[in-house]
């Protein structure tokens, strides 16, 4: 019996290539972007998880009251150490700060590392990253010790073994090589090419109680609750605290596996993604195979004409009914399981691309597994009993006596079998599937536009034209006046700043007292600390006062504010207003110039308060050089030789400052791609089922062409005839996906501060694409039809 329905099923496939081929090429495309995002969010939800404590590995956070942020990833050192050490229910405790980026070089082998972290030696204790080389319990004790990654070893020792053997840091510091470990898994919500011991960390401020500079984790007993720490930390804080600064701060414990998908904290120590991310992949792949099963329900349907006297044979031979929806269900699972052989290959094709759209480094090979096979393996079989459901149940219902009378339902008209009405069925099918894909085609059109409007909006300075170079030597930073000098020696070198930070990158959270306010009621402020020339080299305006001048040598006391730190200060005339910073011992200063507001985060920010001060050298981090647009190699090749000379212990780097604050939105941009090719997936999809369901109407009134056309009926006037039906589908389809797409997009968009609006154009250009793309899908079979000599299908009248 399983022979002969197989046969039946290869000869239907091979009778009708090209249904067969729109029903599988449908399928496999439906499937192969499911199994894509299949392998994203796996990956997404994997992060973290090979950690074998990761049910007892908490972060500890902070909530500051009064802070711009709503809170820290970081907290001060001692505070980690003091939670291990007093709070029983806590098994271990480690520390990492960054070690920035560092000239690592051995023998005639430099570089530089930016991928490395101060650790507790315990870090081995609590992660499960693999030791290769050395002691995990001593590894990391000593002053001066380090741990590499595998890749950073092979870097720099080749095939030596690198066990008690030195690396120089920075031309200075000789750090000895007492680890090797395994790569950190890509899936871990921080990575590191290098570990140096915390005991070799020597910064001045590294046991404050109030300096947030430590990621710190914690890992509790078994079954203790993480609430029950939380509540013991804030009468530790009250111990080494003033009364109001331990009032201020809210400790958390944040469960480690949430970190990736949950978090978007300040000063995380890399980019976490968004849970929501996964909703938006996971609801794309549903849609998506859902379009395809539609396809394939229509076209089945559709074709059911074609096997209905082999249905009523069957019947009246005694088949019953269970076993025909058996058959045909069997029929549909297997022309699933073809097209994810094609699905697979498919997706071979469109990994790289997908890659690059999400910033992945999936592999096919994830799902050599058992488990992943059998999802693979089930996902293609509820395709497949989906897809075929509708048609098998249909085809089962047929009546023997109505089969040979012929009283069978044609496409796309009124009629039926037992009051059902499959044409009926198919209409709504068809809206349904150009709905979702209108859906889709207005969300790419308004992530686009918001895409533009960030790039093209004006952010208050102006950012092009702009090269970084950062300073790693402490003479540069104190001679810094003389290399600017130097630098501006090459007339295509029109200003030149320096900097402790910059617009899109990080901000100093340091108290300050202006004139006026109750401690209790200062509002929170960023910080940039600037020379005399940030101003003019960034292009920003002065709302009133003036900028920072070299010829008043009391302007290293003064300060900037822009116009939201004014509105917030509510200072209507901010000039000569007094601003002061004891913490860094800066005596009360001026307010000498407002700002007009610029942008210094993303666009999902709404411009805050921010204040400008020059500070002593060794703040100094980065030069910012203004250069011509022409020649930029050139003028690049003379910054290079004269940064040498200048410096000739640290190797020249550079980027251009616009292509880092287009970091800030790089999500956006992928998102907008990423929904890109799937809108003209969906179209392909749709196209297909359209193209079928319009050549099979066609075939079934073959008869009815010929005669119109006989009577004088024109090309025109039968092309209309045959498309009508369809352009009313597509037309209705786009009435009911644009409200729910100006929801969804509107919910989207409320997550910007500065946002585009939704505008009739995004609704008329999606709208008319479809209808378009239906069109012209559907008149190339209906011109085909009505240009056919009507002899051929009267033959026989």
């Amino acid at each position: 019996m399983l022979k002969n329905y197989f046969k039946i099923a290869i000869r239907n496939l091979l009778k009708y290539k090209a249904y067969s081929f729109i029903n599988i090429a449908g399928l496999a495309i439906g499937i192969s972007v499911a199994l894509l995002i299949l392998l994203f969010v796996r990956d997404e939800l994997s992060y973290d998880r090979y950690h074998q404590n990761r049910d007892r590995i908490y972060r500890l956070i902070t909530r500051v009251e009064g802070a711009s942020y709503e809170a820290i990833a970081k907290v001060p050192g001692p505070w980690g150490v003091a939670v291990r050490n007093d709070i029983p229910e806590v098994e271990s405790m480690a520390r990492f700060v960054f070690f920035n980026e560092t000239l690592m070089s051995r023998g005639d082998k430099r570089d530089y590392e930016d991928g490395g972290l101060y650790a507790d030696s315990t870090v081995f204790d609590i992660f499960s990253f693999k030791l290769l080389k050395g002691n995990s319990k001593t590894a990391l004790t000593q002053p001066n010790s380090i741990v590499l990654t595998d890749e950073l070893t092979q870097k720099y020792f080749d095939d030596e073994d690198p066990l008690g053997q030195a690396l120089r840091i920075d031309n200075e510091n000789e750090y000895l090589v007492t680890g090797v470990m395994a790569n950190v898994p890509r899936n871990s919500h921080f990575t590191f090419s290098f570990l140096a011991s915390m005991t070799s960390y020597t910064n001045p401020r590294r046991d404050s109680w109030q300096w947030n500079q430590y990621y710190t984790y914690l890992m509790l007993r078994n079954e203790v609750s993480p609430q029950l720490v939380e509540s013991k930390i804030p009468p530790i804080l009250r111990q080494h605290l003033e009364e109001s600064e331990a009032a201020a701060h809210t400790p958390i414990l944040q469960l480690l596996t949430d970190i990736h998908l949950h978090s978007n904290l300040f000063r995380e120590m890399a980019a976490n993604s968004d849970v929501a991310y996964i909703y938006i992949m996971s609801a794309i792949a549903f849609f998506i195979v859902l379009i395809a099963c539609i396809n394939f329900m229509n076209l089945t349907t559709a074709r059911a004409t074609k096997r209905a006297k082999e249905v009523g044979i069957r019947k009246a031979t005694g088949a019953h009914q269970s076993l025909l929806v058996k058959q045909f269900l069997g029929e549909s699972v297997f022309t699933s399981f073809l097209a994810l052989l094609f699905a697979l290959g498919l997706m071979e094709l469109l990994l790289p691309t997908f890659n690059s759209l999400t910033g992945k480094q999936l592999e096919s090979n994830a799902f050599l597994t058992p488990a992943y096979l059998g999802v693979l393996f089930g996902v293609t079989l509820i395709v497949g009993l989906l897809a075929g459901s509708y048609p098998a149940f249909v085809l089962a219902a047929f009546k023997p006596s109505a089969v040979m009378k012929g009283a069978l339902f044609s496409p796309l008209t009124k009629g039926g079998h037992r009051g059902v009405s499959p044409a009926s069925l198919r209409k709504g099918l068809v809206v349904f599937q150009f709905a979702i894909t209108a859906f889709l085609m207005i969300a790419t059109g308004v992530v686009f536009n918001q895409t533009e409007f960030i790039q093209n909006k004006k952010l208050g300075f102006n950012e092009e034209q702009l090269i970084t170079i950062p300073i790693r030597d402490d003479a540069m930073r104190e001679k810094y006046e003389t290399v600017k000098r130097e630098l501006m020696q090459n007339p295509n070198v029109l200003r030149v700043a320096v900097s402790g930070n910059l617009p899109g990158g990080g901000d100093y959270g340091i108290p300050y007292r202006p004139e006026g306010f109750p401690e209790d009621q200062i509002p929170p402020i960023r910080i940039l600390v600037v020379d005399h020339d940030f101003v003019e080299t960034f292009g920003m305006e002065m709302a009133s006062g003036r900028s920072f001048s070299k010829e008043r040598l009391t302007d290293t006391n003064a300060y900037l504010i822009n116009e939201e730190a004014a509105k917030q200060l509510g200072w209507e005339n901010p000039i000569d207003k007094t601003i002061a910073m004891p913490n860094i011992e800066r005596s009360a200063g001026p307010v000498v110039g407002v700002l007009k507001d610029f942008h210094f985060r993303s666009m999902h920010e709404k411009i805050g308060p921010i204040l400008l001060f020059i500070p002593t050298p060794d703040w100094f981090s980065v030069f910012t050089i203004r250069v011509r647009p022409e020649n930029i190699s050139e003028t690049l090749k003379f910054l290079e030789r004269k940064w040498t000379e200048l410096d000739p212990v640290y190797p020249f780097t550079y980027e251009f400052f616009d292509e880092q604050f287009s970091q800030l939105h790089e999500a956006e941009q992928r998102m907008g791609k990423l929904l890109g090719y799937v809108s003209i997936l969906a179209v392909a999809i749709a196209c297909l089922g359209l193209f079928g369901l319009a050549a099979f109407a066609a075939e079934q009134r073959i008869k009815e062409i010929g005669v119109r056309k006989v009577l004088g009926a024109s090309v025109t006037n039968l092309a209309t005839l045959l498309s009508q039906d369809f352009f009313k589908l597509v037309l209705l389809a786009n009435v009911i996906a644009w409200p729910l797409a100006y929801f969804a997009m509107n919910r989207w968009l409320e997550d910007f501060a500065y946002r585009t609006s939704i505008g009739w154009e995004v609704f008329a250009l999606a709208g008319g694409l479809a209808l378009l793309i239906a069109i012209l899908t559907v008149s190339s079979q209906a011109i085909k039809v009505a240009l056919a000599n009507p002899v051929e299908s009267l033959r026989y009248e």
